[in-house]
């Protein structure tokens, strides 16, 4: 009987635009959630999400079914107004990460 095992995780690193510290603190963990749960719609395992303020590093295993290109699309433009709407507790703040 032949089985298939595939185990491939990526290291992601997001920077902030001009690597300027527009994540606070406070807000990380609210951010981190948003992602994992973006990934999980999209059948993404996410190993670790972290990161500083100018920064985000995501542990992740894409699935077979979904392109590498297609998981980063998914990721980068979930929130309409962008991750800084989001780190900053604000829709369309008009920052960007």
């Amino acid at each position: 009987m032949s089985h298939t095992y595939q185990h491939n995780p990526v290291h992601i690193v997001f920077s902030t635009k001009d690597r300027r510290k527009l994540i606070p603190k406070e807000s990380k963990a609210r951010l981190w959630a948003y992602l994992a749960g973006v990934c999980k719609k999209q059948r993404i395992f996410v190993h670790e999400i972290g990161g500083m303020e100018d920064h985000l590093h995501m542990l992740i295993q894409i699935p077979l079914t979904l392109a590498f290109s297609d998981a980063m699309q998914e990721i980068k433009t979930a929130h309409p107004g962008g991750w800084g709407a989001i780190s900053l507790g604000s829709a369309g703040s008009g920052s960007s990460v």
